[in-house]
C-alpha cells in the first residue's frame, strides 16, 4: 500500500475495491468523503486530503474521496484540473457521482459518508448515503447530524474559516502528529491551493484556522513560490473563455429549497460566475443570454435562478453583482419581494445589463462585497421565511 497520494488512490481502485468483500469483513460498509455539489477547488481538495490523511492514520479503513458532480463536469473547473496536473494526480483515479451509484449497486452495502465543505447531504448523495459519520465545514451550521459525537464516529467541526481545507488540514495535523512526516508533500500543496484561492492569497476573509494552516504549509512546503502558485491557479479559475453560457452557469452551481413563512418552498438555483454581467452580455448577446437562462431554469426545475458574479479588475478592485431570473408571474413577483428584503444587507443598487429590458430579470451591483454565496444563502433563507 503506497503512502503517496497517487499510491493511495491506486490502492483504492486496484486493490481495495477489487477485494472489498474480503477486506471489509462480515458487515461491510463503504466509506466515502464527499464534497459539496458545487465541487469547487476547496471541496475537491478537502475530500482528497481528508481521505488521504485518514489512510495515513489507519490504512485498514480507507475512505474514497468523492467529487459530488458527474465526471464529465470536472473539465469545466479549469483551476482544479490545473492543480491536479501540477501535482501529477490523475483525476481518472478519483470518484464521481456515477461511480458511487455504480459501487452501491455492485457492492450492495450501506454507504457511510464524511461531509466536507457542507454539513448536510446534497444532490444525488441524498439517495446514496445511509449514514453521515463526520463533518468538517465552514458554512452556516444547519444543526443536523448532532449524534455524530454520541456515536463516536468522527469529528463534527463546523467553524468559521476562509477555506474548509484549512479545517481539514489542521484537524489531521493535530491528530497525526509525527505521522504527518510520512505524508506525501502533494497533500499540503493541494491544501495550500484551496487556501490561497479562497482567501485571495491570504488577503480576504482570513480566519485563525487559515493562519494556522498557512503557517504549517510554510514549514512543510519547500521550493514553491506561494504568490506565483496563487497567480497561476487564479488564472486557470478565471479562464471561462470558450465555454457556452450553460457551462458557465453550471461550473459552480448549487440548489436550495427555501421554506416560505406561510407554507410551501421556493426552489432556488445559484450560479457563481467569475466575470461581470457585462462580460456575459457581450459574449452571448441578449437573445442567447435570455434563452439560456430560461432553458437552464427549466432543466433544473427551479423557481428562481440567481447569478452571483465576482471579479477583480485590472486595478485590483474587487466587485460583485447579483442577477435574479424567474419566469412565471408569481415567481417574478416573488423575486421583486426577495430583492427588496435582501437589498440593505447586500447593498444592492439596480443596474441595466440587457439592451432591451426584460421583466424576468433584475440586475444589481452588490456593494457589500464581503457577502459571497455563503452569506447570500442565509439572507435568502431568512427573506423567504418572511413571504
Amino acid at each position: 500500500m503506497g503512502e503517496t497520494v497517487v499510491g493511495f488512490l491506486n490502492y483504492l481502485r486496484n486493490s481495495y475495491l477489487r477485494e472489498f468483500s474480503r477486506i471489509a469483513g462480515k458487515n461491510p460498509r463503504l466509506q466515502i468523503v464527499c464534497g459539496n455539489e458545487s465541487a469547487d477547488l476547496d471541496s475537491v481538495v478537502s475530500a482528497i486530503t481528508y481521505a488521504y490523511f485518514s489512510y495515513i492514520k489507519d490504512p485498514s479503513r480507507p475512505f474514497l474521496p468523492v467529487l459530488n458532480i458527474l465526471r464529465a463536469d470536472l473539465e469545466l473547473r479549469r483551476d482544479i484540473v490545473w492543480v491536479l496536473k501540477q501535482r501529477n494526480i490523475p483525476y481518472g483515479l478519483l470518484y464521481f457521482q456515477e461511480d458511487i451509484q455504480g459501487l452501491r449497486n455492485q457492492l450492495n452495502c450501506p454507504i457511510d459518508a464524511v461531509l466536507v465543505d457542507h454539513n448536510d447531504t446534497q444532490s444525488t448523495a441524498r439517495e446514496l448515503v445511509d449514514s453521515v459519520i463526520a463533518i468538517i465545514d465552514h458554512h452556516e451550521d444547519l444543526g443536523l447530524h448532532k449524534d455524530i459525537l454520541e456515536r463516536q464516529c468522527g469529528p463534527r467541526i463546523i467553524e468559521k474559516a476562509g477555506s474548509c481545507s484549512s479545517l481539514v488540514y489542521n484537524y489531521w495535523n493535530g491528530l497525526l502528529g509525527p505521522q504527518m512526516n510520512r505524508a506525501d508533500t502533494r497533500a499540503p500543496c493541494l491544501g495550500l491551493a484551496a487556501l490561497l484561492i479562497d482567501t485571495s492569497n491570504m488577503s480576504y476573509k482570513v480566519e485563525q484556522p487559515d493562519v494556522q494552516a498557512h503557517k504549517s504549509f510554510r514549514g512543510s512546503i519547500r521550493d514553491l513560490d506561494f504568490d506565483e502558485y496563487f497567480a497561476q491557479i487564479r488564472r486557470a479559475k478565471d479562464d471561462i473563455v470558450g465555454l457556452p453560457l450553460r457551462d458557465v452557469l453550471r461550473k459552480d452551481y448549487k440548489e436550495f429549497d427555501f421554506l416560505k413563512g406561510r407554507g410551501g418552498a421556493i426552489r432556488c438555483g445559484m450560479a457563481s460566475v467569475v466575470k461581470p454581467l457585462q462580460w456575459l452580455e457581450r459574449q452571448f448577446q441578449d437573445q442567447e443570454f435570455k434563452a439560456t437562462s430560461s432553458k437552464f431554469l427549466k432543466e433544473r426545475n427551479q423557481d428562481v435562478l440567481l447569478i452571483l458574479t465576482s471579479w477583480t479588475d485590472d486595478e485590483n478592485r474587487f466587485s460583485r453583482q447579483l442577477a435574479f431570473y424567474a419566469e412565471t408571474k408569481q415567481n417574478t413577483e416573488t423575486v421583486c419581494k426577495l430583492a427588496d428584503l435582501v437589498r440593505d444587507k447586500l447593498q444592492l443598487r439596480p443596474i441595466q445589463i440587457l439592451d432591451i429590458p426584460d421583466e424576468r430579470f433584475r440586475f444589481y451591483a452588490q456593494e457589500n462585497t464581503n457577502a459571497s454565496r455563503k452569506q447570500v444563502v442565509p439572507y435568502m433563507e431568512e427573506a423567504c421565511r418572511q413571504l
